[in-house]
Formats: structure tokens, sequence, C-alpha cells
């Protein structure tokens, strides 16, 4: 009798999907949904509260002021949309429609990010001897785009095939379902270490996402430093 031809499945055994497929399972079926709508929500309500805060604090004025509104408005608009979006995507469902509609939000939501930073940089000089707690408002824009990222991150997570980082794992274990924290953590070390620690990443396109954050968060870092000599001085 002839000897059959192992294959490479014969001596693996079965496939097992990997850490993004398994958290884009949970994400698209059950209770899991219902966090896509979490996600913006929270997104919608920290932009909102940031915008409406910087006005009446004077931290922005002028025609810094009309842009911060005017993006605060369109943010509204924007989110309606969404929610509406989302919320038919559940109820069909559509998966794929559920995802691409929070890519749409969440692009706009860097823009957001991007608009803060640049309204703080025009107002770097101001508010001379107001004393350091009138730096809260960096640290708000800072909260804000380790949030946004944190979220960017999850979503390229399950648009890559395959998933955009290697998720390290101990020898012999399966590595983990990723879940919202392992983002957070990811998004943070970008703003602070101007990478991640321990995730590889596989895709140009986030590594291009992560070059931007790292941008964003020098320039917050240049703000916090003028705004502080010029706070105490």
């Amino acid at each position: 009798m002839a000897d059959r031809e192992v294959s490479p499945g014969d001596v693996a055994g079965p496939t097992v999907p990997g850490p993004a497929s398994r958290l884009l399972a949970r994400l698209t079926h059950g209770r899991g949904r219902y966090s896509v709508i979490a996600g913006t929500l929270t997104i919608w309500v920290m932009d909102t509260l940031l915008s409406r805060r910087l006005e009446s604090s004077g931290a922005v004025t002028g025609s810094t002021a009309d842009v911060v509104r005017l993006v605060e408005q369109a943010s509204t608009v924007l989110f309606v949309v969404t929610s509406v979006g989302i919320i038919i995507a559940l109820l069909k469902p559509y998966p794929r429609a559920l995802f691409r509609v929070a890519a749409i939000y969440l692009g706009f939501s860097v823009i957001q990010v991007i608009a803060n930073v640049i309204s703080m940089l025009s107002t770097a000089h101001v508010q001379q001897g107001t004393g350091l707690g009138s730096l809260w408002d960096v640290g708000a824009v800072y909260a804000m785009s380790v949030t946004v990222f944190m979220f960017v991150y999850l979503l390229l997570d399950l648009a890559t095939p395959g998933g955009a980082f290697v998720w390290p794992a101990r020898e012999g274990e399966i590595p983990p379902t990723p879940n919202l924290f392992d983002y957070l953590f990811i998004s943070l070390n970008v703003n602070s270490t101007y990478g991640p620690t321990s995730e590889a990443v596989m895709s140009r396109v986030t590594k291009l996402v992560m070059s931007l954050q790292v941008l964003l968060a020098i320039l917050m870092l240049t703000v916090l430093i003028s705004r502080a000599v010029a706070a105490t001085s």
C-alpha cells in the first residue's frame, strides 16, 4: 500500500483563528456589537465637553474659537448620522457596514484632535501669569488623543488581514484575544514613548497613523512647555 503524502494540515491540526479574527467575531455578535456605539458616544461626549470648555474658559478666542465651534457642530451632526447607521447595522445586522460607518466617524475624530492641537498652538503665548492650573486644556486634549487613537488602532487591527499587530504570548500558548485595555496600552505608549513596547506592528497604514500620533504628541509637548513658561512668568 503506497504511503499517503502528509499535508501541513495533518501535522498542525485545525487552524486557530487569530486574535483579530476572534475579536471581530466578539464585536459583531451578541452584546459585543453595542460596544461600537459606546465607543462613538464616548468620543463625541469628550469632544463636545472639551470644545465648549475651551470656549467658555477663554483658552481659545477669535477666529480660532470659530473654527473649534464649527468642528464641534459638524461632529454633532456626524455623530447623529453615525449612530443611526450603527443602529441599522445592529438591527439587520450588517457587520461590514457597522465598521465602515465607525471608520468614517473615527476619521473625523482624528481631524478633531488635529484641530484642537492647532488651536492650542495658536494660543500658546497667552495666559501669562495665570498659574499651572491653566494647563488643564493641554491634559484634556492629550486624553482625547489617547482615546481616539485607541479606537483607531482597534479598527485597524480588525480591518487588516491577519491583524495589524502581533500579540505576544507565552511559549506554547495561543495569543490572547485583545481587548480595549490592550489598545489603550498601545495608544498611551505611542503618545509617551513614541511606539508600542511589546506588540509588533505589521501594517504600513498603522505605522503611518502612529507617526501622526507621534507628531501630535510632540506638538502637545511643545505647547505644554510654552504655556507652562508663560503661566509662571
